[in-house]
């Protein structure tokens, strides 16, 4: 476990520095682009690409031959997306377990501390606008006005409303107040409280990692910087617009919170430099689309082909006389997360949680199963083997003769093979 979260956490810083690369040459373009890098990097925390091999590995087992390539070249693409991680094994288990409950209550401790201080402040913003009143101004979302100190921003991720203190309502011209909602328009329109709350998600999970931290205060700036061309873009005066956010400042209305996008959002005076400047956003041209492209087919992409090339190759390996030393049937505990572990190097093969639909099924591909839900579902099984082969086998041949023998001595099963199967039944 520690090293396979180290490994993903390896991958992951890889992807985002490699994403802050891509940012660099997305600098003249518009900040939506950007804001979606920033964004991507952040939910990689999320997806390990050892996940997405093994998706790839689950498609490659049921080609019928491997694809014709150079199988070295997958072999150290492989290695990058779920290397071996040597010398854990060198650690004693009492040592490495008293190691792993420290780190784990060192890390829960972090992400309580977190979750309750964030839940703390949404329930003081609900709570306040809780005695607000409400009004439409034009918006598809109802806007809440309210006395207390509060920024004008958007709540809620679902069902969003638009804050709008009282003070700012009051003080603001007509024009810079609809260009202020307008601003707000946006995040709802961009479903920002959602990414934001994802990110929020990275944070509470990774909160030991700076890097994730700074993808943070990136999003937050190219979030900003989004909704402010899109407020230009609509045809709002550059001076209105910048005269409107520096009025919510004057105001004291401009506490930064993290569960509301606020229009006083970012660096304020790299903003309203940049409402103020006369360059204007330049369109994406072909090479930029071809080189983000590029680099979305190879995130993900390129570890599912990898492992649908190494799950086709090493099912299709040469099988030898296959003999079983032991096997242990047991009842399962009670879960829903089915698991297998095949080893070939050992000669172990371990199936956890399985039911006798599964069994038949794994065992016989193509098959239809009929009987009594309360026999075939609901009882589940944990099945651990010993195994050897004189000249190796493959993990769809171990799987399948495990089941096989496993069914045939341990329950009375009837089946009924179709012997004019086009491919292997």
């Amino acid at each position: 476990m520690l090293s396979f979260l180290a490994l993903h956490l390896w991958q992951s810083t890889l992807f985002l520095i490699a994403a802050w690369v891509l940012t660099l040459a997305f600098k003249p373009n518009a900040a939506e682009i950007r804001y979606c890098i920033w964004f991507a990097a952040s939910v990689k925390f999320l997806v390990p690409l050892a996940l997405l091999q093994w998706i790839g590995d689950w498609l490659g087992r049921s080609m019928p031959a491997p694809p014709d390539v150079d199988l070295a070249l997958f072999e150290r693409a492989s290695a990058i997306f779920s290397p071996s991680m040597p010398g854990a094994g060198s650690i004693s288990s009492t040592t490495l377990l008293q190691i792993r409950m420290t780190l784990g209550a060192i890390w829960g401790l972090g992400a309580t501390i977190l979750c309750f201080k964030w839940w703390m402040q949404w329930r003081s913003i609900r709570r306040a606008l809780a005695f607000a009143s409400r009004t439409s101004m034009g918006l598809a979302e109802p806007v809440c006005v309210t006395s207390s100190d509060l920024p004008p921003g958007v709540f809620g991720v679902f069902r969003p409303v638009v804050i709008l203190p009282r003070a700012v309502l009051h003080d603001l011209e007509s024009d810079q107040l609809q260009a202020l909602l307008a601003h707000e328009a946006c995040h709802i329109r961009r479903h920002d409280n959602l990414t934001a709350a994802l990110h929020k998600v990275v944070e509470a999970i990774f909160w030991f990692h700076p890097l994730v931290w700074w993808v943070g205060e990136n999003l937050l700036r190219e979030r900003e910087a989004a909704c402010d061309e899109s407020v230009i873009e609509q045809g709002h005066e550059q001076r209105v617009y910048a005269e409107s956010i520096l009025n919510v400042c004057r105001l004291g209305v401009a506490r930064k919170l993290s569960a509301v996008a606020a229009s006083t959002g970012g660096d304020l005076r790299q903003r309203v430099s940049s409402i103020m400047s006369e360059e204007r956003v330049r369109p994406i041209g072909h090479g930029r689309f071809a080189l983000l492209l590029g680099a979305v087919m190879l995130t993900w992409f390129a570890p599912i082909a990898v492992g649908v090339v190494s799950g086709a190759v090493r099912e299709a390996s040469g099988s030898g006389p296959l003999t079983f030393d032991a096997i242990d049937l047991t009842l399962s505990k009670p879960g829903w997360w089915r698991s297998s572990r095949f080893d070939p190097d050992a000669g172990e093969l371990v199936v956890k949680n399985f039911s006798l639909r599964h069994l038949i099924a794994s065992a016989y591909p193509g098959s239809r199963v009929n009987g009594r839900p309360e026999v075939i579902d609901r009882v589940r099984y944990d099945i651990e083997a010993r195994w050897h082969a004189q000249e190796g086998t493959s993990e769809r041949t171990a799987y399948r003769e495990l089941l096989k023998k496993v069914l045939r001595r341990n329950f009375n099963v009837q089946l009924y093979v179709n012997e004019r199967c086009d491919m292997e039944c």
